[in-house]
């Protein structure tokens, strides 16, 4: 009797044992697994962060070769859907990336560009970065400014001053 007692009494303690060891692995695992989830989303953050700092160099060279070529249809994909746009001897208007479009493909055709080369960049901001650019027709050059903001994790051109030096 004692033996079926002390074999009682065993089974008793090492369910105990093992009731805390499955909680406990419980436990354990649900940590793990929330510690990895924010470990993921962290890393895919900073990997947008990355991604977006090292792209604006691009996205501007891009921008640059569209001007330069005078690819308006180009150029749009590096707008945001609204864009403020001012013309030599014109106000600012805000356009549609889609007027944006015909309007910038008209001053290229009116002033085909030989060159264009920026004089200046601020990337360094993270809330906007901008360019200078000197704009080369036949005719003589222009001073472009674009302004570019974040949307969506991408720089996207906000808006476009051209004006003659």
């Amino acid at each position: 009797m004692n033996s079926i007692r002390t074999i009682a009494n065993e089974n008793k303690v090492w369910h105990y044992f093992s009731y805390i060891f499955y909680n406990m692995n419980k436990h354990l695992s649900i940590r793990f697994l929330f510690v990895a989830a924010v470990s993921t989303l962290l890393g895919t953050f900073n990997d947008v962060q990355a991604q977006t700092n090292s792209s604006v160099p691009e996205i501007i060279e891009s921008i640059r070769i569209s001007v330069k070529s005078s690819d308006s249809k180009d150029l749009t994909n590096y707008m945001g859907n609204m864009v403020e746009i001012q013309l030599p001897d014109q106000d600012r208007n805000n356009y549609s990336k889609t007027q944006a479009e015909f309007v910038m493909r008209d001053f290229m055709k009116k002033y085909p560009p030989t060159n264009f080369t920026y004089i200046h960049k601020v990337l360094d901001k993270e809330d906007f970065k901008f360019t200078i650019g000197e704009y080369v027709t036949a005719t003589g050059s222009m001073r472009v400014t674009m302004v570019l903001k974040p949307v969506n994790g991408k720089f996207l051109i906000d808006s476009i001053i051209i004006e003659r030096k």
